[in-house]
């Protein structure tokens, strides 16, 4: 069994390949520019472009399940090809945000992915993760050049996943049965405040971080209104359970994540 896996430069989409490989699954790694991405060992590059049809046949060729991340440009084209390469199965990369009201920019962009995976003749699995733990890395230089974050809502509630817990959801309906057809929210193991996500961030890199607040006005130049407006609630957001529901497996702590990434903020 082949497996194609878009994406292959994402951070998800690189636990996802090393995953299958472990386990023994031939992977090929599907970006628009392969030439420029670093594989993990034992994976075949392929170009796979959503928005140029003529891609799609040569990279599903053979493969009989799919990663799929949430590029709606050209989904149109990939259907239709997946389904006449006989793809047996599609894992899509979805958001939590999808619940939530369809005004949400981030819900319409994945909806508009799901609907028409869900009125194809394809076998599908959606995996709908909320917060990543991966967004934390847009602080990284002020991290390292100053020692500060500057945050709207220092003190809000979020609950962030490690990456490669969302990988394992993926992987384990790739790879297993009974997961046709299921829509899988995959939240944080716990609430913390951003405040402490900057603290445990500090001490995973054995240095004192200095939190200063930000203005909502000067946060909307660079962050979504529906996430701002969720951090002004000041209030945790259920999403769903975590990856142990599908995998059996604890999730991974954001303090766990922090470790895993500390070479990213020294």
């Amino acid at each position: 069994m082949t497996v194609l896996v878009t994406g292959a430069r994402g951070s998800i989409a690189r636990n996802v390949i090393a995953q299958l490989i472990l386990a023994g699954t031939p992977v090929r790694a599907a970006s628009r520019n392969p030439v420029d991405v670093e594989l993990p060992g034992g994976a075949l590059p392929a170009r796979f472009d959503l928005t140029a049809p003529e891609t799609l046949a040569p990279a599903l060729e053979g493969v009989e399940k799919v990663f799929l991340y949430a590029a709606h440009e050209g989904i149109e084209h990939f259907v239709p090809a997946a389904e006449a390469a006989g793809v047996k199965h599609v894992v899509l990369l979805s958001s939590a945000a999808v619940i939530g009201p369809e005004s949400n920019p981030i819900a319409q962009v994945h909806l508009a992915v799901e609907r028409p995976l869900e009125a194809s003749g394809l076998s599908w699995t959606f995996v709908r993760p909320a917060m990543f733990a991966t967004n934390s890395l847009w602080w990284a230089e002020s991290i390292k050049s100053e020692g500060v974050v500057r945050l709207p809502y220092p003190d809000a509630p979020v609950n962030p996943i490690h990456e490669r817990d969302i990988a394992d959801v993926a992987v384990t309906a790739l790879l297993g049965g009974g997961h046709e057809g299921k829509k899988y929210i995959v939240d944080g193991p716990g609430h913390l405040a951003q405040r402490e996500q900057v603290a445990l961030i500090g001490k995973a890199i054995g240095r004192d971080l200095a939190v200063e607040e930000l203005p909502r006005e000067a946060a909307e130049r660079f962050l979504p209104a529906s996430l701002l407006d969720m951090l002004a609630a000041a209030e945790p957001v259920a999403y769903g359970p975590t990856a142990e529901a599908v995998t059996g497996r604890p999730a991974r702590t954001y303090e766990q994540w922090t470790v895993d990434h500390a070479a990213d903020f020294r």
